[in-house]
């Protein structure tokens, strides 16, 4: 009976924690994290042959855009494009190409043949960024690319602020479906037709607002024998999808390689939008029957879709002033840091009050914003590390400080008290080495010397550590 009744009691315990757990686990465990594109940025634009790429991971499905031409040796601000400038090599290099698949060409003249002002890419709530930025002769460019977390397709904009009169505006694209094929079949669909191989098709802009370029031979996952009896794997179809309203005509012959269409968009326009699809690893009919299905609702997506970078718009430059002020002074010593934050901050209010006005330099000046906001966030990285790395020294000094205090012979203590002094100088000197350092770069052989002197400082710890205790033994 006693046992009976001892059982029943550890049972309604268990049901008593059970149900606690119940009511507190749901609050304690962490809030889910919104879905967000990861953004990568890789390469440079410098000397050289300047090539880079802004990465967007949808979790979905990772596009990546790429900037990459020669450099005109007679001419600083002039760019060679090659076979292109703005390339996709993911989800694919060969749908929407990597070596060039989106050239915007205002009267007649590729802004390519321009060096780029700027790249860059963000991460901000659900989406990425990637802005290619052009100040050339004829107007003040922005090409935005934009994907959305959980989403398939990445989003386009040319922007444009006139400098003369634009009397025709061209975006060029570039695709080779399923992979770079000779023995194929190409094609091109619309809403209501599908034009062969080698047919000229002009589109009726009113009914025919997307393109799906697809093999059909090389459907998805078909496996061919190429030259020398090479295996080759069809990838799948690409597609895009545009404005009615924005365009005069749209053009293009199907090659048997690769299919080169000219949109060619109403010049009195400042504003243009695209959606581009990569569908890597999508069968022919389920491509078109996702744009079947998806169209009318991509187009008034589209129509409406905010190409506004809330990062740019709404950063906090007060909140962020306040930020870094409480930095620099745990470092009062580093006057250059301090005035160069002060620089960028003035530069920051002027950049991004012009940015938002809308009224002409407007491009420009979001374009110096962005470049700023980099500046500054990985300045304040770099200030962040230093101080954590001197925070870490002047701990182990203190350690070594209290271990000489102990020390009961002089001749030992005055060792100790030479090797401080020693790791004082270093210190001071590595200091000095670290101010107005507030890029990655130049502070990575200092760091590298400030993670061997704290290294070497742990080592004499030990040493004096161990020393001691053999004493007392």
């Amino acid at each position: 009976m006693r046992e009976s009744t001892d059982r029943m009691h550890v049972m309604k315990l268990q049901l008593a924690i059970a149900s606690c757990l119940a009511l507190i686990l749901p609050s304690a465990l962490p809030a889910q994290q919104s879905p967000q594109v990861v953004v990568t940025d890789s390469g440079t634009i410098g000397p050289g042959a300047p090539r880079r790429t802004i990465v967007l991971d949808t979790a979905a499905r990772t596009y990546a855009l790429r900037y990459a031409v020669a450099l005109d040796p007679n001419n600083p601000r002039a760019a060679i494009p090659r076979e292109g400038y703005i390339g996709m090599p993911k989800p694919s290099d060969y749908n929407w190409y990597a070596g060039g698949f989106f050239d915007l060409r205002l009267n007649g003249q590729s802004v390519g043949t321009t060096l780029i002002h700027s790249l860059s890419g963000r991460s901000s709530g659900d989406r990425g960024t990637a802005d290619f930025v052009f100040d050339t002769p004829l107007a003040a460019v922005r090409i935005r690319f934009v994907a959305l977390a959980g989403g398939d397709c990445v989003y386009a904009q040319v922007l444009l602020e006139p400098k003369q009169e634009i009397t025709s505006v061209k975006v060029a694209t570039r695709c080779y479906p399923s992979g770079y094929i000779n023995d194929s079949d190409r094609h091109v669909r619309t809403a209501t037709r599908d034009f062969a191989q080698g047919e000229r098709a002009e589109l009726n802009v009113a009914n025919e607002w997307w393109t799906l370029y697809y093999d059909s031979v090389y459907d998805a996952d078909h496996v061919g024998q190429g030259p020398f009896g090479a295996l080759r794997r069809g990838g799948g179809p690409c597609a895009m999808l545009w404005l009615p309203s924005q365009t005069q005509s749209v053009t293009f012959t199907v090659g048997s390689y690769g299919t080169d269409t000219g949109l060619y968009l109403k010049p009195a326009l400042r504003d243009f939008r695209f959606v581009f699809f990569d569908y890597t690893g999508k069968k022919n009919e389920a491509a078109n029957s996702d744009l079947h299905a998806r169209g009318q609702t991509l187009l008034k997506e589209l129509s409406a879709f905010s190409f506004t970078d809330s990062s740019l718009a709404n950063w906090p430059l007060q909140q962020n002033q306040a930020k870094i002020q409480q930095v620099l002074a745990s470092v009062p010593e580093d006057v250059e840091a301090a005035a160069q934050y002060e620089r960028w901050g003035r530069e920051l209010a002027a950049q991004l009050k012009l940015a938002s006005s809308g009224s002409a330099g407007a491009i420009i000046a979001e374009a110096n914003a962005a470049r700023t906001i980099g500046q500054w966030e990985r300045g304040l990285h770099v200030l962040k590390l230093a101080e954590a790395a001197f925070a870490k020294l002047k701990n182990l000094l203190a350690d070594l400080e209290a271990q000489r205090r102990k020390e009961k012979e002089p001749e030992v203590a005055e060792n100790i008290t030479r090797q401080l002094d020693e790791y004082r100088a270093k210190l001071a000197g590595l200091k000095t080495q670290s101010k107005g350092v507030l890029d990655t770069a130049t502070w990575t052989p200092v760091d590298i010397e400030v993670e061997a002197l704290i290294g070497q400082l742990r080592q004499t710890i030990a040493e004096v550590g161990l020393a001691a205790l053999l004493k007392e033994i």
